[in-house]
This record gives C-alpha cells, structure tokens and sequence, in this order.
C-alpha cells in the first residue's frame, strides 16, 4: 500500500507537469484510466487501487475505463489518440513493449504516442506501466 501512496503522489505530480496547476483538473471532467483488458484481470485490479488513491488528492473523480481487445492495443490507441489534458492515462503491462513486434501496422506510435509516466511492481512479480498521451 505503501507503494501505491507513492507511485499516486508520483503520478499526481507528473500529471500536472504539462499543465498549470489552477487549469488540473478541469471542474467536472474526469480523469480517466484506462485498462487495456477486461475488468477483474491483475492490470484492473492495479488500476482500481490507483483511481482510489488519486481521488483524493485530485479533488476530481478518477474513472477506470476497460477497453479490451487486440493485446491492449485498442486501449492503448483510445488513449494515444486522446486530448493532451493530462485527464487520460494508460495502465498497461510488459505487453505494451512487444505490441510493435507482434503487429505490422499499429494505429500508434509506441514510443513517440506516450509520455511514461511511472511503473508499478504492486501484484506480485507484474510489472505495469503508467502512460499518457
């Protein structure tokens, strides 16, 4: 838990670096995050525990949104393809980094679509990463 307290307070901080601290976050729009996968996997349960920690510290409300299919490369691209507001993050996992490998036209650049944010070690041996368009 302890983790998850720094790695929110980490990402607040990031979150905020691209935009004045009196403009984030915009009354009544919501940051959301989302989770390339179904809800219930290790990645949702991550993301759940970061929306919960983040709330408070943002004052705003903190969505988790699953966008499943195609090895989280549908997500991923809902994301790369959001507005730079800070308001929408990425969690994904290892698989973001083999994505390019697998597939021969991806609708995103893997490494110039995403700024990295941070990476989460707190299930276990899964290693997640933090993105944002």
């Amino acid at each position: 838990m302890k983790k998850l307290f720094m790695l929110s307070c980490w990402a607040v901080a990031t979150l905020s670096a691209g935009v004045q601290a009196a403009d984030f976050p915009i009354k009544d729009k919501p940051v959301t995050i989302v989770v390339p996968f179904t809800a219930g996997g290790p990645t949702d349960r991550v993301a759940r525990d970061l929306a919960e920690a983040l709330r408070k510290p943002l004052g705003a409300n903190v969505v988790v949104e699953n966008v499943a299919g195609a090895g989280g490369t549908i997500g991923a691209n809902k994301v790369a393809k959001a507005p730079q507001d800070g308001h929408t993050i990425l969690l994904h996992h290892i698989g973001m980094a083999t994505s390019p490998a697998l597939y021969r036209k991806m609708p995103y650049n893997t490494m110039d679509d995403f700024e990295y944010l941070g990476a989460s070690e707190l299930m276990g041996t899964a290693r997640h990463t933090i993105n944002r368009p």
